[in-house]
């Protein structure tokens, strides 16, 4: 069974994987070995973040913040809580842990 994604846990970018921007398609990807994934921003800005000294709390509060900061740019409608956010955001990590593209360490542990 694997182990639920805390706020607390501290997810990293696996080793065998790297982001990078393509200039010419302006688009966000994650180069893994042999395989392309074409990111989109919200997917990008998370991964970004997740760097193993930040906790999934922490990076949720990130996000939240840059999403205030363009709201108020943009006057959009409201945000998510940041209960919610925290969820979509755990949700997101606990599929890329399965696809081994992100590494979640709980507690000074790895998840496996």
């Amino acid at each position: 069974m694997v182990e639920p994604i805390l706020p607390s846990s501290f997810p990293k970018l696996a080793a065998k994987a790297r982001l990078k921007f393509d200039r010419v398609r302006e688009k966000h990807l994650l180069l893994l070995p042999e395989r392309v994934v074409v990111l989109n921003e919200t997917a990008s800005s998370i991964l970004t973040l997740c760097d193993g000294s930040r906790t999934v709390r922490t990076i949720t509060e990130k996000m939240r913040t840059s999403l205030l900061t363009d709201k108020e740019e943009m006057d959009t409608g409201e945000l998510p809580e940041l209960k919610t956010m925290e969820a979509d955001i755990s949700e997101f990590l606990q599929e890329m842990e399965g696809q081994g593209w992100v590494v979640i360490h709980n507690d000074g542990t790895v998840n496996k």
